[in-house]
């Protein structure tokens, strides 16, 4: 057994209440605690590693049970900060609706155990601005990437406000997505009643959008473990409560189906012990190597892929040119002055290439080259 199969062990068992089996011969505490934090499921792991007869030796035991305990201060603190914020929206007027992991993480025994990186509103475009100021008012600085959207931060806090379900600087090419669902508040109702401005989307949509978020996650970058426990929790909440002729169809109309069939195959090959027939061997290693949030090694190797309809050898050349002359929407991104003022392509070149020229990452650039390189 590999590091990383016996912390799913430890997670499924953990999530079907059994005893966990005793830790192999060759694999190493060590990294399966790190494996686990990179995919953010250290926490759920460690309710079966404390059943077992030989637990981790010393420090590296206590590590995990603190890992654990931070994870239910965590959710704690992001719980007040979202009511917080929430009530300050509402009290504005502004209308809010719940998509992701604020939603997700119920699904799961207990809240904590769905580690959630940042809080996601989405809120209505013409109340952008106005929610960006009652943040700044609050305490938090925040950033605008590109029109539809902006963080706000403050410490170790990061919310995240969209407009849309999918966006550009969220998922490159987002139209594939995007065509699959648009239009959030159309698909939402009413979160309880009384409260005419806190919306969620009915089951078939969130089941739906959730499917989705994770295959565009798992398509442009890649995604974790814990991405594929969420499948197992969402299936379990949502399979029989929606409309599964309408998934399939939505599933299907956009050429998600290949990615949508080999993902929720690992979840019942590790979550529920069904066996498939697909080949999941190349699933596997992306999931494991893509950590939590993907990684660029598998963001560049998706995207020559996508591509490589005119070869591969001018694909890999197309993005090795982009790394030093990139799409002008892309250096918008980076630097929103570009579209503020509407420079045109050679100017925002330009401008990129004197902005970065201080603290050009020649490594970095070399590294991404070698990456392109390798890619197959």
């Amino acid at each position: 057994m590999t590091d990383y199969g016996y912390l799913v062990h430890l997670i499924y068992c953990a999530v079907h209440g059994t005893q966990p089996q005793e830790k192999p011969e060759g694999v190493s505490f060590k990294n399966v605690f790190e494996i686990g934090k990179l995919h953010e499921v250290s926490n759920i792991a460690f309710l079966s590693v404390d059943k077992l007869k030989n637990k981790p030796e010393g420090e590296l035991y206590d590590e995990w049970k603190v890992y654990y305990y931070f994870s239910v201060r965590r959710n704690a603190r992001q719980k007040a900060v979202y009511e917080t914020v929430i009530n300050a929206l509402h009290s504005e007027g502004i209308r809010t609706l719940e998509a992701q992991g604020t939603i997700t993480k119920t699904l799961y025994p207990s809240p904590e155990l769905r580690m959630m990186s940042d809080i996601d509103l989405i809120i209505d475009m013409d109340n952008l601005e106005k929610a960006m100021g009652i943040m700044q008012s609050l305490g938090y600085s925040t950033s605008q990437k590109q029109p539809i959207e902006f963080d706000a931060h403050k410490g170790q806090e990061l919310i995240e406000f969209h407009t849309q379900f999918f966006t550009e600087y969220m998922f490159n090419r987002r139209e594939r997505y995007a065509g699959a669902l648009d239009k959030p508040f159309s698909h939402s109702v009413p979160k309880g009643s009384g409260d005419a401005l806190s919306f969620k989307l009915s089951d078939t949509y969130y089941y739906l959008y959730s499917i989705i978020h994770i295959i565009a996650h798992f398509e442009v970058a890649g995604c974790g473990i814990r991405r594929i426990l969420d499948l197992y929790y969402l299936k379990k909440a949502f399979q029989d409560k929606t409309d599964s002729d309408f998934i399939n169809k939505v599933i299907d109309e956009n050429s998600l189906r290949d990615s949508y069939d080999k993902l929720f195959a690992l979840e019942g090959e590790w979550f529920e012990n069904i066996k498939s027939s697909l080949d999941l061997s190349e699933t596997v290693s992306d999931i494991i190597n893509g950590c939590n949030h993907g990684s660029e090694e598998l963001f560049i190797r998706n995207n020559i892929r996508k591509d490589k309809k005119d070869g591969i050898r001018f694909a890999k050349l197309k993005h090795m040119l982009n790394i030093f002359f990139p799409k002008k929407d892309y250096i918008c991104l980076e630097y929103p002055v570009c579209r503020e003022r509407n420079y045109p392509l050679i100017i925002c070149w330009t401008y990129r290439f004197f902005s970065k020229l201080k603290a050009f990452n020649f490594s970095h650039a070399i590294h991404r080259i070698k990456s392109i390189i390798k890619t197959k």
